[in-house]
């Protein structure tokens, strides 16, 4: 069973009110890649590509599912540069996945203000 099952029609829902797409899983990957669960939310907004990502922690030995992170991320590809600027904001560091599953709807109220309020002299 998914742990994301609570929350995910709350992010379909801001998927669609945002006119983003929302993945699940890295369904580009490879089966055997896919080992564990994931969600994003991308949208492009005034020629910046945002996100909403919560993925499990990555680490040096691996991915570690017990412990979760809760990203704001906005970039800018003008297909030309080597480095693209960008900004991001953490909002769960390293938390038990319960933390993000009961904070929900402040974690996605405050990832809209933070990306909606982003412009381009914002990402470095």
């Amino acid at each position: 069973m998914s742990r994301f099952k609570n929350i995910d029609a709350k992010l379909v829902d801001l998927a669609n009110k945002l006119n983003g797409r929302l993945t699940k899983d890295r369904p580009s990957y490879p089966e055997a890649l896919r080992t564990f669960e994931e969600r994003r939310i991308d949208w492009v907004e005034n020629d910046i590509m945002k996100a909403i990502i919560i993925q499990p922690n990555f680490e040096i030995n691996g991915v570690n599912s017990n412990i979760w992170n809760f990203i704001n991320l906005a970039t800018y590809d003008d297909g030309f540069s080597i480095s693209n600027p960008k900004w991001i904001e953490v909002l769960v560091d390293q938390k038990d996945f319960s933390f993000i599953d009961d904070n929900i709807d402040n974690l996605l109220l405050k990832s809209e203000e933070n990306l909606s309020n982003i412009s381009i002299k914002d990402l470095v």
